[in-house]
């Protein structure tokens, strides 16, 4: 027999996931109020480690997350002021923030990209139709904030895999712009925030976790927070919630100016380059192909090109002398041991994007910056549990790094801060600890989420060796070769193997498997 709403909102477990969030569980009938109940109820709302976790533990954990009701009542009375805080007050904050946004049919209606795939990356844009260089069209759109109006603004979508892969019309990525009709507002002291979609990651934590990875590894990398957002376009979605979205940093002059107290004078993003090939001295062709992001000064244009052409020409004896001349060695060690450590291999290691590069003020050194973690984990593609720790790529796919990892005293230097890594910021203690936290933060938004299902949510959190049924079996194209698992594989369970793996191969136990260029068999799971 149903149990009746009434019932089921009793259940102190469902008590702790809030009034808002009973409210849009009661919206979508009986069936579902039931199913998120018994996960719920039959988890504490806890996520277990090793055994299960006392009922009080788990509505504690629950309760740190959404807060009491004074607490929950204070904190929507008193939100933050985005006109006044700032974006360490922004990012540091334990709330999921709430965007609210309205757009018009006609402007809703020009958002996708004309070709139908996706934005300038693999297999994107090809141009055309009144869109930008990202291969989407900016439209106009109204912002409430945390429940404050902030005002008109322009957005458009964002991403390529993610794009396609996203199991909505409304919850696709977004690039929000503040400046909105010339009027240069700032929006936590920042002009442009990113609403990314976790697509392929069921746990909604793989970007954020990662990027927290990196920021304990002193790699200067994007802050990130949660949002639960809203959208209405008349006639079509009225106040619908899209899902629960990561917010990310914006990458840009606001994001070096808060942490080196300068701008700099170059930013490259490339784009599915082969390596960093030697363009020549014209720096015309470096900004087309790296894909410049500011107006470049011509002191950093000559150095970025020295720079490369020094990493694709010099010996090996003076690439070991001299490298350090042109690069911040240690930071890009770290940038690489990263990606390696979380198997990021959408990035350097296997597709040649999603990262930038820029040339820090103070020391005139090329500095690496992480972008996209959305596949973090060993979300990309199968069987990377075990990824090479020595040749995280194929021979010739990232240059730079064969050549660092192939000088002695570089690879021991990499090896001490691989070590570092999963004895410190990436022991299993420390992921544990920040799995739970983010997990107990998002839940109530994350279990509501129309493009999941709580049981998919839930099953990242436990050791068992399960997959979630239903969509997340689901399988769809994208250049070619399909998305087998597209939820990746289950967090906790791959953390823990990973950790494990690298530490056999530091040991000299474990060989590892090498890196592989490109998409390869298996694309999307572990």
């Amino acid at each position: 027999m149903l149990t009746r709403p009434a019932e089921l909102t009793g259940c102190s477990c469902v008590a702790t996931i809030g009034a808002e969030a009973r409210a849009v569980l009661a919206s979508r009938g009986i069936f579902r109020l039931v199913i998120l109940t018994a996960v719920l109820c039959s988890s504490g709302a806890a996520l277990p480690r090793h055994g299960a976790a006392s009922a009080a533990s788990a509505a504690g954990a629950s309760s740190r997350a959404t807060g009491s009701s004074a607490g929950r009542a204070q904190a929507e009375a008193a939100p933050l002021d985005p006109m006044n805080a700032t974006a360490d007050e922004f990012f540091g904050s334990a709330r999921v923030h709430t965007f609210e946004l309205t757009i018009a049919p006609q402007d809703f209606a020009r958002m996708p990209p004309v070709n139908g795939r996706g934005g300038r990356g693999i297999g994107g844009w090809q141009g055309g139709g009144g869109t930008d260089s990202s291969g989407y069209a900016k439209v106009p759109a109204t912002l409430r904030f945390d429940g404050q109006l902030w005002g008109p603004i322009t957005l458009r979508y964002k991403g390529n895999s993610s794009y396609r892969g996203a199991r909505s019309d409304l919850k696709r990525s977004l690039k929000l712009d503040f400046n909105a009709g010339g009027q240069h507002r700032r929006f936590f002291g920042m002009s442009k925030l990113n609403l990314n979609n976790n697509a392929f990651d069921s746990s909604q934590l793989r970007e954020t976790l990662a990027y927290d990875v990196f920021h304990q590894a002193e790699v200067p990398a994007p802050r990130t927070a949660y949002a639960r957002v809203f959208i209405t376009v008349a006639g079509e979605h009225q106040h619908e919630y899209a899902g629960l979205f990561t917010v990310v940093e914006q990458i840009d002059q606001t994001f070096f100016a808060q942490r080196w107290g300068h701008k700099v004078g170059v930013l490259l993003k490339p784009e599915g380059l082969s390596g960093l090939p030697d363009l020549g001295s014209d720096w015309k062709g470096y900004a087309t192909s790296y894909s410049a992001k500011l107006p470049t000064k011509s002191r950093d244009a000559q150095r970025m090109i020295a720079f490369v052409q020094f990493v694709d020409h010099a010996s090996d004896q003076d690439f070991a002398a001299h490298i350090a001349d042109y690069l911040d060695v240690d930071e890009f060690l770290r940038f690489l041991a990263v990606e390696t450590v979380i198997v990021n291999s959408d990035s350097p290691l296997a597709m040649n994007h999603n990262y930038y590069l820029t040339i820090r003020p103070d020391t005139g050194k090329v500095v690496w910056i992480p972008w996209d973690m959305n596949m973090a984990f060993g979300g990309f593609r199968r069987g990377e549990v075990d990824l090479s720790i020595y040749r995280p790529s194929a021979p010739g796919m990232f240059p730079l790094a064969d050549r660092m990892l192939g000088n002695p005293a570089l690879l021991e230097r990499y090896k001490e801060i691989v070590r570092q890594m999963i004895q410190q910021n990436m022991s299993r203690p420390r992921m544990d600890a920040e799995i739970r936290r983010l997990g107990s933060m998002i839940r109530s938004a994350a279990v509501l989420d129309p493009t999941t299902s709580a049981m998919q949510f839930e099953a990242n959190f436990t050791d068992h060796q399960r997959r979630p049924s239903g969509n997340g079996a689901s399988q769809s194209e994208f250049g070619g070769f399909a998305f087998r698992d597209r939820n990746g594989p289950l967090l906790r369970q791959f953390v823990d193997n990973r950790i494990e793996s690298v530490r056999l191969q530091l040991a000299g136990q474990r060989a590892g498997v090498p890196g592989r260029a490109g998409f390869g068999p298996g694309w999307g799971g572990q």
